[in-house]
C-alpha cells in the first residue's frame, strides 16, 4: 500500500522529485570535492610546491595560500580576461622561467605570510 502511494506521488510530482534528485546530485558532487580538495592541500607535500608546467594559478592559490587577487597581481592577470590557463604559458607571456616564477611565487607568499601575521 504504502508503494503505491510513493508510486503516486511520484508520477503525479514529477518536477519536484527530479529537482529534489538534481539538487541532492549537486550537493554530494560539491562535498565531495571540497572534501577531496581539503584533503590534498592539507598535506604537507603539496603545499609551496615547486611550479610544474601543468599547473594553474588556482593551484597557485591553493598551495601557497594565496588570496585569488594577490596571484591574479603576480601573474599580470586582469579579473575577467582570457588568459592562458596553464603556468607554463603564463610565464612565458611574463618573459620568465617556470624557476623564476616559483621564487617569485614563493617570496610573495613569504611577504604575504608576514603582513598577516602583523
Amino acid at each position: 500500500m504504502q508503494q503505491k502511494k510513493l508510486y503516486r506521488f511520484i508520477l503525479t510530482q514529477k518536477w519536484a522529485v527530479a529537482g529534489f534528485v538534481l539538487s541532492m546530485i549537486v550537493a554530494v558532487t560539491l562535498t565531495f570535492t571540497q572534501l577531496a580538495e581539503a584533503i590534498y592541500f592539507d598535506d604537507p607535500r603539496h603545499k609551496n610546491v615547486e611550479l610544474r608546467p601543468w599547473m594553474t594559478p588556482r593551484y597557485i592559490g591553493l598551495s601557497y595560500d594565496l588570496p585569488r587577487a594577490v596571484v591574479f597581481d603576480l601573474l599580470e592577470i586582469e579579473e575577467g580576461s582570457n588568459f592562458p590557463k596553464r603556468l607554463d604559458r603564463l610565464a612565458e607571456r611574463m618573459g620568465i622561467t617556470l624557476d623564476e616564477l616559483t621564487a617569485l611565487v614563493r617570496e610573495v607568499a613569504a611577504n604575504q605570510g608576514e603582513s598577516s601575521s602583523d
